[in-house]
């Protein structure tokens, strides 16, 4: 019994045309991805800083009438064990919204 196999044609893709914000988005995850290489290849565990989530982090601007995140950070690193799981989960979103990017695709809010 033979399988068909779905054929593809040899056309490329068509180039998908990058907004403003999805350059500085797709930026902002090489410069995530660069910073953890350079991380392990100087033999350092690696790790990544981003924005820490409560309430000691946000600022009310009454100019704007918003709230505001603040610059604090947290760390997590992938040779931790606590931080592990949330570490990879980072890296995995970043690279779910690279392929998105690339593909001209928009996730839902939900």
């Amino acid at each position: 019994m033979t399988r068909k196999t779905k054929k593809t044609s040899d056309k490329a893709a068509p180039a998908v045309q990058l907004t403003a914000k999805d350059k500085k988005t797709l930026g902002s995850i090489q410069g995530l991805a660069d910073e953890v290489v350079q991380s392990a290849d100087r033999g350092r565990a690696p790790h990544v800083e981003i924005p820490s989530r409560s309430l000691t982090n946000v600022r009310f601007n009454q100019s704007k009438r918003i709230i505001e995140m603040g610059s604090g950070t947290n760390r997590r690193e992938l040779f931790n064990l606590n931080q592990a799981k949330s570490y990879m989960q980072t890296l995995l979103v970043g690279s779910g919204a690279k392929q998105l990017i690339d593909q001209d695709k928009e996730a839902s809010r939900r």
